[in-house]
């Protein structure tokens, strides 16, 4: 009898359900025997093409069972052709963990470990196979193509060759025994190795594309077509073949004909947007615009959908500054797609070029997060980041762009500026080693590290780094620039001449380059003949008197010969002939100052800012000015925006803690910015004095002492480091060293305003 409350419907419902969990519980199978049903599953899935499918049914087999090797080997290999290659190398991990025997998980490892460049790792699990099985040739390619990634050329063609022993038409095989010969420059015997690899894969496009290469090297240009319109005729239906044939044509001028491949390309596959954008990134190539424009603004009206070339029409209008319908288009992308990644990076582009850069930073760092694997994402919120001046946030994520691609020489040479930037000069010149190791970069890492080099000493270093750039930057303006770098190599080991022989070479490259007068000047001055360098100045400006950077460059080497007024009457040149030449007006705000003209000076500062309105150097200048003019609350202003604008200026640190400390300030921020521009230099007087006296204001005169004595040992004829040390003793009681360190600074001060508190100070331990 039911003794359960509630209606005879109830209990009905109660006894029916209690029966089917009965039931659940008496059929359900073991979790061994439930994973091999669905692994069954997952293979059925897998073979029908149901990829996704399969993926889910595999992991839930593994969550039924997660100690099965081929289970892990199996969704791998899934992953590995679908192209996820983080997910494929953790479940062949797990594998080779489970089932270290298991030859086909480490070798399935080892291609993702090499195509990721982590060859010795790949190595090991080659090694492993080839211990259990030492003839196995697909392990035997492994440890080839891994010991070719270290360098180690020998063991790789040793392998490589073994393979081919074993299996003669091996076509990856004879590819890389190929490379390996044209390395040695055995091109004969490295022609043959490449037809082997053709012959016996002709889909290998590879294979062709480099076979090109060697044949082009010899001049063989009609072997070479032939070559690959073959290659193309074998590959009817494969892009590759023809962006190879559009590659050649290009290369030997024929842009008609190229422009025809692509076009064929971008009706070939219409369904893909890489492809049926093939016509329009070729008119972008070789700087057709307009072409572009039109056959992107085609294929977006008759495939709404495709937001890769909606996002590359935008990034082709903000390239021209037509940023309004650049936005246009990526707010419809991101309307649809509100995770684009490309279309948050393009628009987190957009807003520094508007110097929005909070808005960019949201932008940019949303877009990290929808494509982790885009180098530009994270290369472009590090530019953001550097904007705001979070040099830590912007190093990290150039590291990240550089963990994806090591390659990437923005980024590389980024992150050489920023630590260049932090003082850390051999980290820097690390970086722009690294960036020219890749022989992909522009002259600029070349000359940043000769230049460094040579201000740090190694000047024939830094001549033998430059005169190859002749050879690998041919241009004008290229060749300008080395002869420039070179002319500055010599300027540092004293050889003038030899100096002035590059700047003339560099003048006949680019002739109306500032920064070749400049330097010519500033070897004149270098050797102590200043008359020869104004002459030289005035001369270069006769021939061409509307040369508003040239009068600036004359004004600034006029002022380094102590001809100011001459200067000044430069820079004023300048800045009539172009109002908007900011280092005109930065030279005339000195010019200014030096003559005590202050108003003038900071009238001229005041027009740097409006053409450059984050110039943290200019802010502090303007600080200093109004220091001058005991305007303090203006100067505190000025320095606040200067450290707004570059977080580490230690100047400005420093007269900002000293103008609080002294004119009505918050005492524990002086003290806490004194500290922090004592920490940055150490061993600067100047800081030290302005940390020394702040402590004297907080009543720790121990810790003022410190710090003071530093100063006076730098700068022992400094009556104001004198009197702060003098003071600081009298702090502590010690009257005697009070008053010897006082009296030597009245003896400096003797006719200074300083002279007046010094003189307090003794007649206070008299009394």
């Amino acid at each position: 009898m039911w003794t359960i409350g509630g209606s005879t419907g109830q209990r009905y419902r109660a006894i029916v359900a209690v029966a089917f969990l009965l039931s659940v519980a008496c059929n359900r199978l073991p979790p061994a025997q439930q994973a091999q049903k669905e692994l069954e599953k997952a293979r059925e899935y897998a073979k029908q093409g149901k990829t996704n499918e399969a993926i889910i049914t595999y992991r839930r087999a593994i969550q039924l069972d997660p100690k099965q090797a081929v289970m892990h080997r199996e969704l791998g290999k899934l992953y590995l052709g679908s192209q996820d290659y983080t997910s494929a190398a953790r479940q062949l991990s797990a594998a080779v963990d489970l089932d270290p025997s298991d030859s086909d998980a480490r070798l399935a490892l080892a291609d993702i470990l090499i195509a990721a460049k982590d060859f010795a790792d790949a190595k090991e699990q080659a090694d492993a196979v080839l211990r259990e099985r030492p003839a196995n040739p697909r392990a035997l390619l492994a440890l080839a193509r891994s010991a070719a990634g270290l360098g180690e050329r020998d063991e790789s063609r040793s392998a490589v060759e073994e393979v081919l022993r074993v299996e003669p038409n091996n076509a990856n095989a004879w590819l890389l025994l190929a490379g390996l010969q044209f390395e040695k420059k055995e091109y004969t015997a490295s022609e043959y190795s490449f037809r082997q690899a053709i012959q016996y894969d002709p889909t290998q496009i590879g294979s062709v594309a480099a076979l090109s290469v060697l044949l082009l090297k010899q001049r063989r240009t009609t072997e070479t077509e032939s070559l690959i319109r073959d290659c193309a005729a074998r590959n009817p239906n494969n892009s590759s073949a023809e962006y190879l044939l559009a590659a050649f044509l290009i290369d030997q001028k024929r842009l008609p004909e190229a422009e025809q491949v692509f076009r064929k390309v971008a009706e070939m596959q219409p369904s893909d947007p890489t492809q049926r954008a093939a016509l329009a990134n070729f008119y972008l190539s070789i700087q057709k615009p307009e072409l572009a424009e039109k056959e992107f603004l085609q294929i977006v009206s008759k495939y709404p959908d495709d937001t890769v070339s909606r996002n590359a029409l935008a990034s082709l209008y903000m390239s021209s500054n037509r940023l309004a319908e650049a936005e246009k288009l990526i707010t419809a992308v991101l309307k649809s797609f509100p995770n684009n990644g490309d279309a948050l990076e393009l628009r987190g582009r957009m807003r520094i070029q508007q110097s929005r850069i909070d808005d960019a930073i949201v932008d940019l760092q949303q877009a990290t997060r929808a494509n982790p694997q885009s180098v530009q994402a994270h290369y472009y919120l590090a530019m953001a980041q550097l904007q705001k001046r979070q040099s830590g946030l912007a190093e990290t994520e150039l590291e990240s762009a550089l963990q994806l691609q090591p390659d990437f020489s923005p980024a590389r040479i980024l992150l050489a500026g920023i630590k260049l930037d932090s003082g850390k000069l051999r980290d820097g010149l690390s970086e722009l080693d690294a960036a020219v190791a890749r022989k992909n970069t522009g002259i600029g890492p070349y000359i940043t590290r000769s230049v460094l080099r040579a201000e740090q000493g190694d000047t024939d270093r830094a001549a033998k780094d430059l005169l190859p750039l002749l050879d690998q930057f041919p241009t004008n303006e290229e060749r300008a620039i080395t002869y420039r770098a070179l002319a500055w190599v010599k300027y540092n080991q004293k050889k003038y001449d030899a100096a002035r022989e590059y700047l003339r070479r560099s003048a006949e490259a680019q002739p109306d380059s500032p920064e070749t007068v400049y330097l010519t000047g500033l070897t004149y001055l270098g050797e102590n003949k200043p008359e020869a360098a104004l002459s030289f100045v005035r001369d270069r400006l006769k021939s061409k008197p509307g040369w508003a950077e040239g009068c600036t460059v004359g004004g600034q080497l006029f002022a380094m010969a102590g001809r100011v007024d001459v200067s000044e009457t430069y820079f004023r040149k300048a800045v009539t002939i172009n109002p908007e030449i900011a280092p005109a007006w930065q030279g005339l705000a000195l010019v200014f100052t030096a003559q005590s003209k202050y108003d003038e000076a900071l009238d001229a500062v005041k027009k740097v800012l409006q053409l450059s309105p984050q110039s943290a150097p200019s802010y502090l200048q303007l600080g200093e000015l109004y220091e001058h003019r005991a305007e303090w609350p203006q100067a505190q202003s000025a320095y606040r925006k200067a450290l707004e604008f570059e977080p580490n200026n230690v100047v400005a640190k420093n007269n900002l803690a000293w103008n609080y400390a002294e004119h009505g300030g918050n005492i524990d921020m002086a003290l806490r910015l004194a500290q922090e521009a004592n920490q940055a230099r150490p061993d600067d007087p100047e800081i030290c004095d302005t940390l020394g006296w702040i402590y004297v204001k907080k009543n720790t005169p121990a810790e003022a002492i410190e710090v003071l004595k530093k100063s006076v040992a730098q700068a022992p004829r400094n009556p104001q480091y004198n009197y702060h040390l003098g003071v600081a003793y009298l702090h502590t009681g010690d009257t005697k060293k009070a008053r010897e360190v006082l009296q030597a600074a009245l003896h400096m001060a003797a006719s200074s305003p300083l002279a007046q508190d010094v003189r307090a100070a003794l007649t206070s331990i008299k009394n």
